[in-house]
């Protein structure tokens, strides 16, 4: 995986550490942030969202290019932090059974992404 995003979003490059190529690995590093830094990714992506998508709607996700998959990682991991912040409150679900004693499956598309 490349170590860069696109220069159209070099902005966001202090966050490319984030950009994780499975679930599990999302998860864990949700549960490894503290809400200061959950909340200072979710701000700086918010806004960069909508740009995000759409430059990634002219790819295939079967055939992502490589340049193009942290920027992909750092929109999922936007989905790991929205409902912290704007749900949970922290890291993880309060009052539940914590998110360490979830196995995540690999989901056929991560498989497909990390073949490619």
């Amino acid at each position: 995986m490349s170590n860069s995003l696109p220069t159209e979003f070099a902005d966001l490059e202090r966050f490319v550490p984030w950009a994780l190529p499975t679930e599990d690995a999302r998860m864990r590093k949700r549960l490894a942030s503290s809400m200061v830094e959950l909340t200072d990714y979710y701000r700086t992506l918010l806004p960069r969202m909508e740009a995000l998508a759409e430059h990634l709607a002219k790819f295939s996700i079967d055939a992502m290019p490589e340049p193009q998959k942290p920027l992909l990682y750092l929109g999922l991991m936007f989905m790991e932090a929205a409902v912290c912040v704007e749900l949970f409150k922290g890291p993880d679900v309060l009052e539940s059974l914590g998110a360490e004693h979830i196995e995540v499956m690999s989901e056929t598309m991560e498989r497909r992404l990390l073949a490619s």
